[in-house]
Formats: C-alpha cells, structure tokens, sequence
C-alpha cells in the first residue's frame, strides 16, 4: 500500500471509530428522552423535567471535558473514546435500575461519556487533515450526533413497548459494551503519539476555557457553541414531550418525527461542511443559526391541528439546522487552535458548549414549568437569532 493510501486508510479508521464511538455515547444521552412519557411514570417524576435530566448529563461533561486533554495526551483518542462509551452503559444500567437518585447518577456517568468525545476526535483529524479544508472531514464525523438520535428515536421506543423502557436501556448498554471491544484493533495505530508518562489530571483545570477566553476569535466560536448548544439541547431533549402534549401524537410516532429530524441532519451536516469550506464558516454559521431560530419561532404554532407531514417538515427544518452546526463550528476551533493547541482549544470550546448545554434546558424547563412553551420558545428563539448576528460581525475575517 502506498503512503497516499494508508493515510487515507488511516484517516478512515479514525472518522470511523470516532464516529461509531460518540454515536453511542448520543444514543445513551437521548434514551431517557425518548421514553420520557413512559418512563417518567416509574420515576415518578413529571415528563417535563427530562431537561432536567440533560442537565445533568452536561453538568458531567464539563467536568470531563476539562480534563479530556490529559486523558488524551496519556491514552489516546481511542482508548478515552473506548471509555466513554463503557461509562455511558455504566450509565445505562444505573437508570434501568428504575428510580430517581439513581437517574441522576446515570446522567453524570454519561455525562462524564459525553465530555471527551470531540476533544478526542478534533486531536486526532487534525492532525490528519489540512487548514481550510477540514469542515467537511469534521462534519462527517459529527453524524455521529444525529445518527445517534436517530437511533434513539427509532430504536428505543420500540424496545420499550415490546420489553419496558429498563429493559429497552440495557439492551443499549450492551451495544455500548459491544463497541468498546470492537474498536480495538485500531488502537495501536491511532494511539500512536500516546505519552504514558503524561500526568492524568491537569494542573489547572480552567486553562482549556482560559485559553479559549484568550484569543477574540476562538472567544466568539465559545460564546457562538455555548448558545447553538443550549437552543439545541433545550429544544431536542423536549421535542418528543412536546409533539405529544401539543400535537397529541403517540410516543411512538414522536419519536418518529425525530428521528426524520435526527436523519435530515446527517444529510445537513454534510452539506454545512463542503459549504464552509467553499465560503467561510462565519457566513455558515450566522445562517444555520437565523433558520434554526425561525423554525423553533414556527413551532409555537404547533397544536392537534397540525397535519402529521407538517409536523415532519417541521421536524425536519429544526435537524437541518439547529441540529446540524457543530461539524462547521469544530473546524473553525481547529483551524484558529492549530496542531499544537487543538486539544486545549477544543476542550475549552467544548466545556462553554456543555455549560450552554446545561443550562439552557434547565431554564427552558423551568419557563415551562411558569408559563407553558410559547415563552420558553421565543426566549430560545431571539437568543440564537441575536447569537447568528453577533458570530457573523465578529469572524467575517477569520
């Protein structure tokens, strides 16, 4: 085999494993929310509150994304990214035990799964492709995140009704199992650059954010992820709960209706990459974030009127873009960062990502809880369509 064709083997191997792995840990993170209406009776808790429970997944994933680098830089991108997902079956299997404390428990285990994974995989393609050219090699990695809830609303739910919602989180664990031996084979090549001396845990926490804080322009992209992040999450944890409550459709059926959502980003995602790297990521990302705004403002509009392909288009709108920035966002990080930084870079970038993704569902479930969903869409709405402006202004010239 030539040099030419192993790097692309090579490169191959690391989107495959990168992709296969952080999918899985997506499909933990996304189970309880899928069966939320079913599950929430066993633990007798209100529906609405999952964005509770998504909270505390980021709130783990802060904290592991602090310290992603370090466990990078010692084990390599594969073997942390084998251990996401063996924490997020840790953590499948703690909320298949059926009751509340244990749900949270299960959240910060797959929390902790969910930190490292793109720190993990922007070190490793870095490395592997070329400035300006990396948001379509970073976008087809990030499928992962759709095709991980596409799995979650088309698998889950099913499992549920035939087995029970626990049983139906086991059999995702065991898959998560499955993974981490699966990958193996790969891991002398892509652990390659692994340091074994490398200390584990870092000697100041913060410095991933006070990196990013540092430099005006991965400053933005921060601030940019911390809010797509929160719309993203506020609004996808809650999406099936609200096809049921204000459309009165099935459980099964909702989550049918993300999963087309969750498959219409794969495609989006792809498209966003090629066309930041055709353009420029600024202009990519103001827009993705003015149309995500639109449609959650489309969604207020939503009742048991609505036909059930309106609710698809709609569905639909929301995958392609609110569910379909990250890949163009990831580039732009490794591209500012460069080789050298890109782990702390992005670690920093994606700990502002998490706390945007634990926070804005917490609020957004408590504008539910005080004054139903129209208030809580619109808040979501003007924040990312104020957001879409800024990142535009502020990297036209990056």
């Amino acid at each position: 085999m030539t040099a030419p064709s192993q790097g692309r083997s090579l490169l191959a191997a690391a989107v495959i494993t990168m992709l296969t792995t952080y999918a899985l840990v997506i499909l933990a993170s996304m189970t309880l929310a899928v069966v939320a209406p079913i599950a929430a009776e066993t633990l007798n808790v209100s529906a609405r509150y999952v964005g509770i429970y998504t909270s505390t997944i980021y709130l783990g994933a802060t904290a592991s994304s602090l310290i992603a680098p370090n466990l990078i830089a010692r084990y390599g991108a594969l073997r942390t990214s084998q251990g996401t997902v063996l924490f997020a079956a840790a953590g499948l299997i703690a909320l298949a035990a059926g009751n509340a404390p244990l749900a949270v428990l299960s959240a910060l285990l797959i929390g902790f799964a969910y930190g490292p994974g793109n720190t993990a995989s922007n070190r490793l393609l870095t490395a592997m492709t070329s400035e300006g050219k990396r948001s379509g090699v970073f976008s087809i990695k990030q499928t992962s995140v759709p095709l991980g809830g596409a799995l979650a609303g088309l698998m889950v739910p099913p499992l549920a009704l035939a087995w029970g919602w626990q049983y139906a989180a086991l059999a995702v664990a065991a898959i998560c199992l499955a993974c981490a031996f699966a990958v193996q084979p790969w891991r002398a090549r892509l652990d390659a650059d692994r340091n074994s001396e490398h200390p584990v845990l870092p000697r100041d926490p913060l410095a991933p954010i006070a990196h990013v804080l540092a430099i005006p322009k991965l400053r933005v992209l921060g601030f940019t992820g911390l809010v797509y992040s929160g719309m993203q999450y506020a609004f996808g944890a809650i999406m099936v709960v609200f096809l049921v409550e204000r459309a009165g459709v099935g459980a099964i059926e909702a989550g049918l209706i993300l999963s087309a959502a969750m498959m219409t980003s794969v495609i989006a995602r792809l498209a966003w990459g090629y066309i930041a790297d055709w353009t420029r990521p600024d202009v990519v990302l103001g827009l993705i974030g003015l149309l995500t705004a639109a449609s959650v403002v489309a969604a207020m509009f939503v009742d048991a009127s609505w036909p059930r392909a309106a609710l698809v288009a709609l569905g639909c709108w929301f995958g392609a873009t609110g569910f379909s920035w990250n890949g163009v966002f990831l580039a732009a990080v490794a591209d500012l960062a460069g080789t050298r930084d890109v782990a702390l870079a992005t670690s920093g970038a994606m700990t502002l990502v998490f706390i945007g993704s634990l926070s804005f569902p917490a609020m957004f479930s408590v504008l539910l809880a005080l004054s139903g969903y129209d208030l809580a869409l619109v808040s979501v709405a003007a924040v990312t369509a104020v957001t879409a402006i800024y990142v535009y202004l502020q990297l036209r010239k990056l």
